[in-house]
């Protein structure tokens, strides 16, 4: 029989937040998803109605690089269409990535708890990988990263907001860090939560990146923009990496659907703005409502909160869902008592606590 590469042995398939459709089939429950971070605000009407118009135009390929999205988010962002690359869902991009700056006998840095694609992408280049842990706020630790920096490094993953703590990188330690990176590292941040955070001091990259620092951002439409279904993301950095991961992604890589909802998503900020200002009220009535039952949690900087519960998340996910709210246990993330729930609109929130306290025998 023919075997993969030994570098993939110990690689696990992506596990997802329960769907809808599946909790239907199963128990006949018409349920309300708070288990993967989508907008239950839905995308721009605008967005809609563009990606209808390209539907007659499905027998032909999209263009290979889509010059006008460029644009369009360079001069939102700050950028030249030059510095920009749009992929499959930032997923394909941080894989790409990884294929592209990472070889085997390279170490790859990235923390734990955090996203799975980072460990999984160096894995398929056959780096070593190296785990760093989380500070007290629930973000990278920049001063383990440093520490576990070799001459072997080449790659670092970064997240912030880090998913599933919601915790942040802060401009100074931000700097302090980038000032003592070696060259021959690349560091990539996914801020796929970019657009929730209000900290002010929030790590920002775009200067590093005009100044041709090796560093690359990585951002989505699946989340405030409400795009998850048409797999898109983006990604920016200096222009002769993103030169090379053009060349590296695959063709055709953005359908041209996606592309014409984003395009009309990113030019529909009004809505978006609306979005943002309801997601965070809506975020600090859930910690609130948390805090007033005794739960601990990160303080999120994203559009989720993840709990500790005093036993095993899953048993109490199962109830939830038997109640009609599908959250997300966090064993996957080496976490097995914390559950990871996406901010909703109030009404549905409301909802959800009702829920939790029916489950936990608690009374309002």
């Amino acid at each position: 029989m023919i075997a993969p590469k030994s570098s993939l042995k110990s690689l696990t398939p992506y596990v997802p937040g329960r769907s809808l459709e599946s909790v239907y089939q199963e128990k006949g429950i018409h349920a309300i998803k708070l288990a993967s971070n989508e907008s239950l605000w839905g995308p721009s009407p605008r967005a809609i109605e563009s990606a209808k118009q390209s539907l007659d135009q499905l027998a032909t390929y999209p263009e290979a690089h889509f010059a006008p999205l460029y644009e369009l988010l360079g001069s939102l962002h700050g950028f030249s269409a030059d510095h920009i690359i749009a992929g499959n869902g930032a997923d394909e991009l941080l894989q790409v990535i990884a294929l592209t700056y990472a070889s085997p006998g390279d170490e790859v840095i990235y923390p734990v708890p955090s996203f799975s694609a980072y460990r999984h992408g160096t894995l398929l280049t056959g780096a070593n990988p190296v785990e760093v842990g989380l500070n007290s706020e629930g973000a990278p630790n920049l001063q383990e990263v440093q520490a576990k920096i070799t001459p072997k490094t080449r790659l670092i993953f970064l997240c912030s907001p880090n998913n599933p703590t919601g915790g942040i990188l802060h401009q100074e330690e931000w700097q302090s860090f980038l000032r003592t990176l070696p060259e021959s590292v690349l560091v990539v941040v996914d801020q796929a939560y970019y657009e929730f955070v209000e900290d002010p001091s929030y790590a920002e990259l775009t200067q590093d990146i005009l100044a041709d620092r090796p560093v690359i951002m990585v951002r989505t439409l699946s989340k405030i923009y409400g795009l998850a279904a048409l797999r898109i993301g983006w990604a920016a950095g200096p222009v002769s990496l993103i030169s090379v991961l053009r060349t590296m992604r695959p063709p055709f890589s953005v359908s041209r659907t996606a592309s014409a909802a984003a395009e009309a998503a990113l030019l529909d900020q009004h809505y978006i703005a609306r979005v943002r200002e309801a997601t965070l009220e809506a975020r600090e009535y859930m910690m609130s409502e948390f805090r007033r039952r005794g739960y601990r949690f990160w303080p999120s900087q994203a559009n989720f909160v993840t709990i500790e519960l005093e036993s095993e998340a899953q048993a109490v996910a199962e109830k939830l869902e038997a109640e009609g709210y599908v959250t997300r246990p966090a064993a996957n993330f080496g976490l097995p008592r914390h559950l990871r729930v996406t901010v909703a609109p109030i009404p549905v929130l409301e909802g959800f606590f009702r829920a939790l306290d029916h489950i936990s025998g608690m009374t309002r």
